[in-house]
C-alpha cells in the first residue's frame, strides 16, 4: 500500500546572523498540499508566490501564515520570496527560496 502524502509541508522563517532565512528554502509540494509557515521573527512578514498567484502576510503578533498550492498547478520550479518588513530586506536561505511541483 502506498504511503500517504502529509498534507502540509512546514518552512521555518528564522533569525541567524543578523539575517531572516528561510529553513529548508527548496520545498518539494504536490498540486493541493499548504505550505505551513512558522515564524520565529520579530517582525512583519510578506510572503509572495506569484506564479501560483498567493500572497499574505504574517503580522509581527502572529506566528504562523500559510498557503495551499492550486490543484490546477503544472509541474514546475516555483520561486517566492519572504519580505521582512522591520529589516527592510529579503529572507534568503541556502539557495533562493523555492516550490518544486513533481510530475504526479
Amino acid at each position: 500500500m502506498p504511503k500517504k502524502k502529509p498534507s502540509t509541508v512546514k518552512v521555518r522563517i528564522v533569525r541567524e546572523d543578523g539575517q531572516c532565512k528561510v529553513k529548508p528554502s527548496m520545498i518539494t509540494v504536490q498540486p493541493g498540499q499548504t505550505v505551513e509557515f512558522h515564524k520565529k521573527v520579530d517582525a512583519t512578514v510578506y510572503v509572495q508566490v506569484s506564479e501560483i498567484g498567493q500572497t499574505f502576510k504574517i503580522k509581527r503578533s502572529e506566528s504562523d501564515g500559510g498557503l495551499t498550492v492550486p490543484k490546477k498547478t503544472r509541474m514546475g520550479i516555483y520561486p517566492y520570496a519572504i519580505f521582512c518588513y522591520e529589516k527592510k530586506a529579503f529572507c534568503t536561505g541556502s539557495s533562493m527560496p523555492i516550490i518544486i511541483v513533481p510530475r504526479c
